[in-house]
């Protein structure tokens, strides 16, 4: 029985979060006083910043979709069925949701955002995750 269900959009404000941290981190490797002979390290490390901001805005463009929850802490996100474990971490912008897939041992977190779903479903979620009915 599905509980909850929702349709996720891309978050701006978690698309935003990581362009401001990443660009924090380049300014401060730009502003740094380097040497001369340490260019090329300078270079690689700007270099590793741009390519981990390109990596972010990818995964996070690829968090949409349909997502089901159902009974027993179970999870249906893009095409596979996830169990959620633990108690997830709950901010007012954003859920954490530790998943773990039934045939494998490895978990996965997930980042929820409260702005890639309408108030209505956020609410909703928040009030699901949160009663130990569902089956935790």
């Amino acid at each position: 029985m599905v509980l909850w269900q929702s349709d996720l959009r891309v978050s701006w404000r978690s698309q935003w979060m990581s362009l401001l941290l990443h660009g924090l981190v380049a300014a401060v490797i730009l502003l740094m006083p380097w040497p001369l002979s340490y260019t090329p390290l300078w270079l690689l490390l700007l270099s590793l910043v741009v390519f981990d901001s390109v990596r972010s805005q990818r995964r996070i463009n690829a968090r949409q979709g349909e997502i089901k929850l159902y009974m027993d802490s179970r999870l249906r996100w893009q095409g596979n069925e996830w169990e959620i474990v633990g108690t997830p971490w709950m901010l007012s912008s954003g859920m954490m949701l530790r998943l773990r897939k039934d045939e494998g041992k490895r978990c996965q977190h997930l980042w929820l955002s409260a702005d890639s779903m309408d108030e209505g479903e956020w609410r909703d979620l928040r009030r699901m995750i949160q009663q130990p009915t569902h089956g935790r």
